[in-house]
């Protein structure tokens, strides 16, 4: 096994950048009291004590986790925060609000969205409670609620079976990337890392996806194939990244970490004229040959070995180093376009008080996906200070007949994590 604690070994990767901050927005119906807000946060966050820990460096220069008693940070105004500072106690977690909004801020080493939407849930259902309000609290892990082992566990890779996976595919890397966006926004000092908040009933998105063979990411993967048809019509191929959680594969179906690998489907101009439906196909039956549970193992044990690497590493310079320049995360097949679905969630009687869900990630030309009790919230993240994606992406949405609503671009805000 590798020597430190599960949760830290992305820390390495956030010293040479910032690549693992998360934040997500949650829209309440009435604006937010910050008076109740605070001490509600911080009673909700104790419930989860793996969260509740700073960084430290060892003897060994290896980062590890310590315990912190100290309250979660509540902080007023939209504002990009610094996790891991004496403004959020330390903590790579924190909560700020303004208007309607509460934006939960934590670092991805922990847990992802999907983790993150038991802490989310506890703090609104605290904050309802304490506002007035009588909320049912099944499904949601309030202060009461005991910690489980199947909540905290983490894969055994010495026990995961033996197996080959029945074929797989070969990616070329010859995929449109968005490179001169990049190194354009890297010049703009002023530039925005933003998104259009977009919204699309729920009843009619599944109702279009199952008449055309499909399933929220495939469907979204076809659009997005199209969008980019319109919007680059001088390349000729695009590969599409669709985030598959692989927990359940390695034994930890309930645990809040985060264990995530990439599908990838690759599309090619020759199919641009292809219906949504037969796209939809296609990119179900090659996600399909690729949530193999023999590929999870695989690359589970891949993160082990890449962990053990990191262990042999001198120096907490030298760790930081070879874990930038080899992370099976970033070093996979470069994608000109990413989804990621949080999948369903279960909001039971917070459902009422809450208008939409976004997440926020460091990336580019990406669909996060949430969902209310009545609509995909989808967070279109881009790079650009204009229109373009965005303009295709609808025009595609009303081609189909999607009925959706959107926002104005916004700026993410993204946090900042700050390590020793």
């Amino acid at each position: 096994m590798a020597k430190y604690d599960f949760d830290s070994y992305t820390l390495y990767e956030i010293k040479k950048r910032n690549i693992y901050s998360v934040k997500i927005r949650v829209i309440l119906k009435e604006q937010v009291n910050g008076d109740i807000l605070k001490p509600a946060a911080e009673k909700a966050f104790t419930r989860f004590p793996y969260f509740c820990r700073t960084v430290a460096v060892d003897q060994d220069g290896g980062y590890i986790f310590e315990a912190c008693n100290k309250p979660i940070a509540v902080i007023k105004g939209d504002v990009a925060v610094k996790l891991g500072t004496e403004e959020t106690n330390g903590l790579l977690f924190a909560v700020n609000f303004e208007g309607n909004d509460i934006f939960f801020n934590f670092a991805h080493n922990f847990c992802g969205a999907c983790g993150a939407m038991r802490w989310i849930k506890a703090t609104l259902w605290q904050y309802l409670t304490d506002s007035g309000y009588e909320i049912d609290s099944k499904g949601i892990m309030t202060v009461d609620t005991p910690i489980t082992d199947e909540e905290q566990a983490q894969p055994d890779v010495a026990s995961l079976p033996e197996g080959e996976a029945l074929g797989n595919f070969n990616f070329t890397k010859d995929s449109y990337v968005m490179i001169n966006e990049y190194i354009a926004r890297m010049k703009d000092p002023d530039g925005i890392d933003g998104y259009y908040p977009i919204k699309i009933p729920k009843k009619a998105l599944m109702k279009y996806a199952r008449a055309n063979d499909g399933s929220p990411n495939s469907i979204l993967a076809a659009i997005l194939f199209k969008m980019c048809v319109k919007a680059l019509p001088d390349e000729s191929k695009f590969t599409c990244g669709i985030a598959n959680n692989y927990r359940a594969d390695v034994g930890c179906p309930e645990t809040y970490r985060d264990m995530v690998r990439l599908m990838y489907v690759q599309f090619d101009v020759g199919m641009k004229d292809w219906s949504v439906e037969k796209l939809s196909t296609v990119t179900r039956s090659r996600m399909y040959l690729q949530m193999q549970p023999e590929l999870s193992w695989d690359k589970c044990r891949k993160v082990e070995e890449f962990r053990r690497q990191i262990d042999a590493q001198p120096d907490l310079d030298s760790k930081a180093d070879y874990a930038a320049e080899n992370s099976p995360t970033t070093h996979g097949v470069p994608a000109a376009f990413n989804i990621s679905y949080v999948g369903r969630i279960e909001w039971g009687g917070l459902a009422a008080y809450i208008d939409g869900v976004y997440t926020f990630t460091v990336s580019h030309l990406m669909i996060e996906v949430n969902a209310t009790e009545e609509d995909f919230c989808l967070s279109f993240q881009t790079l650009r200070k204009d229109d373009k994606y965005l303009k295709e992406f609808l025009e595609v949405l009303d081609e189909e007949g999607v009925a959706y609503s959107v926002g104005e671009l916004m700026d993410r805000k993204i946090p900042a994590i700050i390590l020793p």
